[in-house]
C-alpha cells in the first residue's frame, strides 16, 4: 500500500471512529484525544489530519451539505418560475431542516471555528465551506431585486442567522420548521415579488 493510500485509510478510520463516538457519547463529550486513543494515533498525528473538532465534524457531514445543497439546486431548476420570495422560503426550509439534523455537530463548528480567518485569502479555505456556500446560494435572491442595496451583506446576514442555536431557540418555544422558515423570508425577504 503506497503512502497516500495508508494515509487515506487512517482518515477514514478516524471519520469512522469519531462518528461512531460521537453517537455513543455526543459530539460534544467526545475529544480529539479520545478519537486518537481510539483509533491507536498521537494526537499529532490526529491533528495533522483534522486542525480541530469542527474541521472533523464539517469532513463528516460534507456528503449531507452536498446532498442539501443539489436538493435546492433541483428545486430552483424544478421551479424557476416562482417567485424569488418562495424560492428562498424553500431555502430556508431546508436549511432549518438540516440544522434540526445535525444541530450539535453545526453547533460544535459554529463554537471551534476562527472565523476572522476569513479575512485572510490565505487562509479563506480553512472556512467551512457550507457556511460560504449557502451564503452564495442566497445571493442571487438578493440581486434579482430591483433597488436592494449589498446582496452581499443580506445574503451573508442570513446565511448565518440560520445557526442551530437560534433555530432551536425557536422551536423550543413551539415554532414548527414551516413558521420558522416563513418568519425568516418575511425578515429577510419581505419585498421579493411576493
Amino acid at each position: 500500500m503506497s503512502r497516500e493510500q495508508k494515509k487515506s485509510e487512517m482518515t477514514k478510520t478516524i471519520i469512522e471512529t469519531a462518528k461512531r463516538l460521537f453517537n455513543i457519547h455526543g459530539v460534544e463529550q467526545v475529544s480529539m484525544h479520545m478519537i486518537a486513543q481510539e483509533v491507536g494515533i498521537g494526537q499529532g498525528t490526529m491533528y495533522r489530519r483534522f486542525s480541530n473538532k469542527a474541521e472533523l465534524c464539517m469532513t463528516i457531514l460534507s456528503t449531507d451539505f452536498q446532498a442539501l445543497f443539489q436538493r435546492i439546486e433541483r428545486y430552483l431548476q424544478e421551479n424557476a418560475s416562482c417567485s424569488s420570495y418562495e424560492k428562498g422560503k424553500y431555502m430556508i426550509l431546508e436549511m432549518i431542516r438540516m440544522n434540526a439534523e445535525h444541530s450539535s455537530w453545526i453547533e460544535v463548528i459554529f463554537s471551534q471555528t476562527d472565523f476572522r480567518e476569513m479575512h485572510h485569502k490565505e487562509k479563506f479555505s480553512k472556512v467551512p465551506a457550507p457556511f460560504i456556500a449557502v451564503q452564495h446560494m442566497f445571493e442571487p435572491l438578493f440581486k434579482k431585486t430591483d433597488g436592494m442595496e449589498d446582496p452581499f451583506f443580506w445574503s451573508t446576514t442570513l446565511a448565518w442567522s440560520l445557526n442551530p442555536i437560534l433555530i432551536r431557540t425557536f422551536s423550543e418555544k413551539g415554532y414548527t420548521d414551516e413558521q420558522i422558515a416563513e418568519h425568516f423570508a418575511q425578515v429577510f425577504l419581505r419585498g421579493h415579488d411576493r
